[in-house]
């Protein structure tokens, strides 16, 4: 797991020259920064020892120090799970694989990593305030576009399923009828793997002129969707087969869409205990008959 290197990757296009540099230098030599005084690293990397802090806080640290320890902490982490033994993940384009066993065990491995970068970012505060707007919502709306389509989607379904009213097309003409409608008091919550997405954007924008609430499962990184919305869950997920379209950000979408509809049924349980229990009886009985 990498979650400093991705919170760095996912500020880098927002920080400033001398703080791009800071980034770059940390990225290829991470050892460099329990070696050496914050003195030396800016002698080292070109710039001040100003331009460090700066930096380690606008990638969300207090300073230096505490992003050295988030660095130790991570190492000791990975340390520990590859002592564990299991897949290793080998960054390679599809075509660069050279067995099947090769492409199983980076599914596998880029897959777990994804849901345990999400699990480490997850803030339950957040997640609380989300959960409670859901729940109080007059309604739903579940936007979605292209693979975050999916996770758009399985929310949608699971919100049927206890009898919320909630609202999904894929369609971007029907989206746009369906955000014109809606009103304070109701919630629409934007799946993005790319919050610069014009269309993610476009229906973000009108759910916020007519004040509802909104709620983004994206990417981490400070952009117009997260630092726009009510209420931000972030889904992180490892860089992999850039040519194959396969992106593990689809697991760690699913991951926040099971947590977010776990909670919301246990919050919402003694409204909603008898749709599961008729949902259930209905495919239980056709599956019987």
């Amino acid at each position: 797991m990498n979650i400093v290197s991705e919170k760095i990757k996912s500020h880098y296009d927002e920080l400033p020259t001398s703080e791009r540099l800071v980034a770059d230098f940390v990225l290829e030599n991470k050892d460099a920064l329990f070696q050496y005084p914050i003195k030396e690293l800016a002698t080292m990397s070109g710039t001040t020892q100003a331009a460090w802090t700066r930096f380690a806080q606008a990638i969300g640290y207090d300073g230096l120090k505490d992003l050295k320890n988030a660095y130790y902490a991570e190492a000791n982490t990975n340390l520990q799970q590859a002592d564990k033994g299991g897949p290793k993940v080998a960054f390679k384009d599809v075509n660069e694989y050279t067995s099947l066993q090769s492409i199983a065990d980076n599914i596998c491995a880029t897959s777990v990593q994804a849901v345990q970068t999400t699990y480490r970012l997850f803030d339950a505060g957040t997640f609380s305030d989300a959960v409670t707007k859901i729940v109080e919502a007059n309604q739903i709306q579940v936007f979605g576009v292209g693979t975050a389509s999916v996770a758009a989607y399985d929310l949608y379904c699971k919100l049927l399923r206890i009898h919320y009213n909630a609202v999904f097309n894929q369609d971007h003409h029907m989206n746009l009828m369906t955000v014109s409608q809606i009103k304070p008091g109701d919630v629409a919550i934007f799946f993005s793997d790319n919050a610069k997405n014009t269309e993610i954007m476009q229906l973000f924008n009108i759910a916020k002129e007519r004040e509802a609430a909104t709620i983004a499962v994206t990417k981490l990184g400070n952009n117009a969707l997260t630092t726009g919305c009510d209420h931000v869950l972030f889904a992180t997920s490892p860089e992999i087969d850039k040519k194959s379209g396969i992106t593990s950000s689809r697991f760690a979408q699913l991951f926040l869409v099971d947590t977010l509809y776990t909670a919301i049924a246990n919050r919402d349980y003694e409204n909603i205990k008898g749709f599961l229990k008729d949902s259930y009886d209905v495919f239980h009985n056709t599956a019987r008959d």
